[in-house]
């Protein structure tokens, strides 16, 4: 127990940071998720493993990188959403789960609209009504993106992909979420329900869906 209080009382983050980062200090909210950045790529690599075996993409459409930077990009446009017990980790990985369904209903729709004929005008430059806005939208070559300061995963390929696959074919894609959440990630229950918008109950039973078609016991953690 002793060690998910340490990581519930890591997650919740700095609170002089964080409110520094609440009032628009960019340099604040990096220091505030530099520390989970490394797992996050992880996390990212896991998803789209996953979203590729359901089709949503193809092997080379996007990578755990890019996916990453576009959590932390939704994270700095929502930090103000953030529930004020729900760590900073558990925050960011649920994100992940959000923005990779977003991307995926996305992708669905571009498949289904027809693609403009090579005669077509050239759509006009955005118009951005402020500097916050633009900076949402834009990241120029000559500033640093979030791709740039993220860690290569310590995970490797063979472990991930083996590890989606189960995850992949047996799980209901909620209860793989929780279970991801709690047994891989290490998010306390609490955390872990929160994060995914549920009850504690329901959660749990969640989990114990997860653990009996995986055929986890409820002593044993993931590598």
């Amino acid at each position: 127990m002793a060690n998910r209080a340490q990581i519930t009382s890591r997650g919740v983050g700095s609170e002089v940071g964080w409110k520094a980062a609440l009032r628009g200090d960019r340099a604040a909210f990096q220091a505030t998720v530099a520390p989970y950045l490394e797992e996050l790529v992880e996390a990212a690599r896991r998803e789209l493993g996953y979203r590729v075996a359901l089709g949503n993409f193809g092997a080379d459409d996007l990578t755990a990188e890019e996916l990453a930077g576009e959590v932390l990009l939704r994270a700095w446009q929502d930090r103000y959403r953030r529930p004020a017990y729900l760590g900073v980790k558990a925050w960011l990985l649920a994100l992940l789960f959000r923005v990779a369904g977003d991307l995926a209903r996305r992708e669905a729709r571009l498949r289904r609209i027809p693609t403009e004929p090579l005669e077509a005008p050239v759509p006009p430059e955005r118009i951005y009504d402020d500097d916050e806005e633009f900076w949402e939208w834009y990241q120029p070559d000559e500033l640093s993106r979030w791709e740039d300061v993220v860690e290569a995963p310590s995970m490797t390929p063979e472990e991930v992909a083996a590890f989606d696959e189960q995850l992949t074919r047996a799980l209901d894609p909620r209860a793989r979420q929780a279970f991801l959440l709690s047994e891989l990630h290490r998010v306390p229950l609490s955390e872990t329900a929160l994060a995914l918008g549920l009850s504690v109950p329901q959660t749990v039973r969640l989990l114990e869906e997860a653990r009996r078609d995986l055929g986890v016991g409820a002593d044993r953690k993931l590598p």
